[in-house]
């Protein structure tokens, strides 16, 4: 078998831009097999994921994903840095995958590269204006930023814009990792289409996933989203949307604040579960003493230093009591969730050549090392966490332990 492309994804949910990006990964690549890591119930911007997992890893495999790989929590719901590095084990560590394709707003791979080389090395004039800028109370990507400009701009004249917008950022963590990691993996990148990674608004063909859910969570009609995603996907996403199974992160403000409460006596504790600095610990107990809902909170303990992702990330961590040491700890096992019916010869080549135990039923879980299993049942947990947030709306639950792997 020829090796397969690898992607990394959450299509949250999928819409047209995530197709283009599909086709174009197959066509870029020259490759017929094409396997997604993708995010579970809760992705990278720190929040739940607008409709379910299953449903989503059924909308890749119905629109050309061959295999789908799950991200574990810890990773997904984790810094760009994070979130692309352990995306990029899991490629690797599967044997199976020599090639990587990711959009990007620059859509051409060397300044990417560039400075990704820059940042794998991370010399000490580097860390001087990195502390520098932090001093000044800016954002930690923001910080970098300046200091890539003070680093690179005099011999690539501009390149540092190119680590200032969401897929960029994205895309240079991926070739942070292949180049510190030393991976066998050959990088592709293209130019993405539509409106801006966090545009709310629609153009031609194209939105971006933030449109489509701020349209949905805003009780707009959800057939105006119809020309925006592939027929397949929108109804899946209309079934769910019927049913009130759209989530979102509000819906877990009851989560939040009991946590919050468990942990507020024992400040240590709150920084064990999220790796939160003191002084961010502080401002969210101060904004929740005035505010319920979980984005109310967010807002009032925004600072020029604190993104709004970073905050979203750290409530998640709170309400999910995400252990900060999972954080930095290798990839355990690699969990296939769903599969296309014409591709099992995927799953007997991932379990002859792969280098990490493969999951594909829960009920052999006991099996695994004790890091594994610890990984799994948080999972379990946060799936469970996730149907709360829907339960007062009377929506059935779709449990791991009985969801079976997703074949289409």
């Amino acid at each position: 078998m020829d090796k397969a492309c690898g992607i990394v994804v959450e299509y949250n949910p999928f819409h047209n831009g995530h197709l283009y990006h599909l086709h174009n990964s197959k066509e870029i690549t020259g490759s017929d097999t094409v396997i997604a890591v993708m995010s579970g119930n809760f992705v990278q911007r720190g929040e739940p994921a607008v409709i379910d997992k299953f449903m989503r890893i059924k909308s890749a495999l119905i629109n050309g994903v061959d295999m789908v790989l799950e991200l574990p929590l810890p990773y997904a719901a984790a810094s760009a840095e994070i979130f692309a590095k352990a995306a990029c084990s899991i490629l690797s560590k599967t044997n199976i995958v020599d090639k990587m394709c990711f959009g990007s707003e620059t859509g051409e791979i060397e300044p990417l590269y560039v400075i990704a080389k820059h940042l794998s090395n991370e010399e000490s004039s580097f860390q001087r204006v990195l502390r520098r800028e932090l001093a000044k109370g800016l954002s930690f990507p923001a910080a970098r930023a300046a200091a890539v400009a003070a680093a690179l701009d005099k011999t690539h004249p501009g390149i540092s814009c190119a680590i200032n917008t969401p897929n960029n950022i994205l895309a240079v963590e991926y070739l942070k990792s292949i180049i510190k990691e030393n991976l066998p993996i050959t990088p592709f990148t293209f130019k993405r289409q539509g409106g801006e990674h966090n545009s709310a608004s629609f153009s031609n063909s194209y939105a971006s996933a933030t449109a489509i859910r701020r349209h949905l969570h805003e009780y707009k009609d959800i057939n105006e989203l119809m020309p925006f995603m592939p027929k397949e996907s929108f109804e899946i996403l209309n079934t769910e949307h019927l049913k009130g199974a759209v989530n979102h992160m509000d819906k877990f403000s009851h989560f939040f604040h009991f946590a919050l409460q468990n942990t507020k006596p024992k400040p240590d504790t709150l920084s064990d579960i999220c790796g939160l600095s003191f002084d961010m610990q502080n401002r969210l107990i101060a904004a929740a003493q005035d505010n319920f809902n979980i984005y109310d909170v967010i807002r009032a303990a925004k600072a020029k230093n604190y993104t709004h992702a970073a905050l979203r990330r750290a409530v998640l961590s709170v309400v999910l009591g995400i252990n900060r040491k999972f954080l930095y700890s290798p990839v355990p096992y690699i969990r296939v969730v769903g599969l296309r019916r014409n591709r099992k010869d995927l799953l007997h080549s991932l379990h002859k050549n792969a280098s990490l135990p493969i999951i594909t039923n829960l009920k052999y879980a006991h099996k695994l090392p004790e890091d594994a299993r610890i990984m799994l049942e948080m999972e379990i947990a946060a799936t469970k966490i996730y149907w709360l947030g829907l339960k007062k709306d009377g929506v059935p639950e779709r449990n791991e332990l009985s969801a079976p792997l997703i074949i289409v």
